[in-house]
């Protein structure tokens, strides 16, 4: 048994790799060449060179560069920023309340001890 790798037969890039009968024939878009650089490391994004039959590689700098997803900071929304505006407003709204209820039962207490000195 031998280990093949493939590469895609446009843009040479590796696509994968198989495990084949030793008497088995390498189809042509693959080989029998580990894409691995000389300390046996794997390659970033290995294309195959068939001038040279063998793999080349990113430099890990421009595998990053090339492989680095810019932070997208999401916009809200119309409907998501009118519903941030109205719960604020409910929240404004309920201390307001609490606040009255205060008002009130302060109010109410000073009406009952009215009533109670006034007879």
């Amino acid at each position: 048994m031998k280990q093949i790798y493939f590469y895609d037969k446009d843009t040479k890039e590796f696509a994968g790799y198989d495990v084949i009968d030793d008497t088995a024939e390498i189809p042509a878009n693959a080989t029998t060449v580990e894409p691995v650089d000389s300390n046996g490391v794997g390659l970033y994004d290995p294309t195959w060179n068939e001038n040279t039959n063998s793999w080349d590689s990113l430099t890990e700098e421009e595998w990053k560069k090339k492989h680095t997803v810019p932070e997208v900071k999401p916009e809200p929304t119309q409907d998501q920023q009118m519903l941030a505006t109205l719960t604020k407003q409910v929240m404004q709204l309920q201390v307001a309340n609490v606040q009255q209820q205060k008002v009130n039962a302060s109010l109410t207490k000073q009406l009952m001890d009215l009533n109670k000195g006034g007879n």
